[in-house]
């Protein structure tokens, strides 16, 4: 083989590992630059899994602070109610027996708050108040029925509850002032009357007619 032969054959060689070279270059810099799109498009899912992820905890965290409120708010409104019953002042006097049944209706929200006594005589009522003598005559059936439950040496009930047909909800305190039974009647169309709910105010009402008396 002549020393041309030779070279054309080193030459076409070299020529031959250049273009191999060349070729696995490109086809390493196209796995790299397709590598890289596939590292983009990973981070960029996982970006929006944590940002929906994070949307979803707010949301979770969101709606359980909403029921732990909605569960807590009749368990404040009957606090925040106990606090303003027991913080009512008073004065003297019929005209101030009425005031204060009217802060009692405000602290409430009751749209009427009535006195009556055992014989079905209404005593006082709240300013807005309606059906007074109505209110007066079922308070002497609530207190019959008191009465008859607490016979024979068997416990009495001191509240009742009762709610109409038409939503609204009376709840009847009964109480004694003077060795005289008093039923205390409180209306509400919401859902805010317990069987204690007049309670913290009986001291001051007990107290009022006690001294009018």
């Amino acid at each position: 083989m002549t020393l041309l032969s030779i070279t054309v054959a080193l030459a076409a060689a070299v020529l031959l590992l250049t273009a191999g070279y060349l070729i696995g270059v490109r086809r390493g810099y196209h796995a790299r630059e397709q590598m890289r799109e596939v590292i983009q498009q990973q981070k960029q899912a996982l970006r929006l899994a944590q940002r929906e992820m994070a949307r979803k905890a707010d949301l979770q965290e969101q709606g359980l602070r909403t029921t732990i409120e909605q569960a807590l708010a009749p368990l404040v409104d009957r606090e925040r109610l106990v606090v303003d019953l027991s913080s009512l002042k008073t004065g003297e006097g019929a005209r101030d027996l009425t005031l204060l049944l009217d802060k009692i209706a405000e602290a409430g929200g009751f749209s009427t708050v009535a006195l009556s006594d055992s014989e079905g005589l209404p005593l006082a009522g709240n300013s807005a108040a309606q059906g007074l003598d109505r209110i007066a005559v079922n308070s002497s059936f609530v207190l019959l029925m008191a009465e008859r439950i607490g016979s024979n040496n068997h416990p009495a009930p001191t509240s009742i509850l009762a709610r109409d047909t038409a939503g609204q909800t009376t709840l009847y305190r009964i109480f004694e002032v003077q060795d005289q039974r008093i039923s205390l009647a409180a209306v509400s169309s919401g859902s805010n009357l317990t069987l204690a709910t007049l309670d913290p105010a009986l001291a001051k009402v007990s107290g009022m007619l006690a001294a009018k008396g």
